[in-house]
């Protein structure tokens, strides 16, 4: 808690949907409360993907109406799509806090945060905003973030290639990288096989501050539920 993670990537990797089953995770084994802000996302389409990842499998009528009832007073949604100013964004992770006593707080994406790709200053202060709030009130907030794509989307992106400002990744305390393996995806999708023993995503941690380790996890998607695992 306290700290900033940005969760970077190609766009369409997935960054989303780890983050919905890393909130699925912190509710279910910590009882810890998270809101998620979402300005790519309605918040139904993002709770069934969540419902679906908390069933590990297509949930019916009983299980959806069960996973509601035990995300109450743990999940809460800011319903906005579009861009929002980061100002206002910095004040809702501060009342969310206050009000609610929100422990994760998920801002999904920096690119609707009303700053422009090329605005560095703009972006270095909001980041370094969202940092002092992290500190002042305890709150760990995730930022997801896109990477630039070189000529392909098949090589794993690092935290240099990350959009905007470097002091983006200097600021923050945790950089993960969201890597989907699109090549075995197309390759399988033709009915080819020769990356099979292959994973499906990489989790690249390219920056701990507080930690020990970085590296990275190879992971396997479940289409039914919509999750990865190792």
């Amino acid at each position: 808690t306290g700290e900033v993670t940005v969760w970077a990537g190609y766009s369409g990797h997935g960054k989303s949907l780890i983050l919905g089953q890393v909130s699925n995770y912190f509710m279910r084994q910590f009882k810890q409360r998270i809101c998620i802000a979402s300005m790519e996302m309605k918040p139904h389409l993002t709770l069934a993907r969540m419902c679906r990842q908390s069933a590990t499998m297509r949930p019916n009528v009983d299980y959806i109406q069960q996973f509601h009832k035990s995300t109450d007073n743990l999940l809460w949604m800011y319903d906005q799509q579009g861009t929002i100013k980061g100002e206002k964004i910095a004040a809702i992770v501060r009342y969310t806090q206050d009000k609610f006593g929100v422990q994760h707080f998920i801002i999904d994406s920096l690119l609707k945060c009303g700053y422009a790709e090329d605005d560095y200053t703009g972006q270095k202060m909001f980041v370094d905003q969202i940092c002092a709030i992290a500190r002042d009130t305890n709150v760990h907030i995730h930022l997801a973030h896109h990477s630039r794509k070189g000529h392909n989307e098949y090589n794993v992106p690092g935290k240099l290639d990350i959009k905007g400002t470097s002091s983006i990744t200097d600021q923050v305390d945790n950089v993960i990288i969201v890597w989907r393996n699109k090549l075995k995806e197309q390759e399988t999708n033709e009915g080819i096989f020769t990356k099979a023993a292959e994973s499906d995503c990489i989790l690249a941690v390219e920056k701990q501050r507080n930690g020990e380790w970085e590296g990275r996890i190879a992971l396997w998607f479940n289409p039914t539920s919509m999750s990865y695992g190792e």
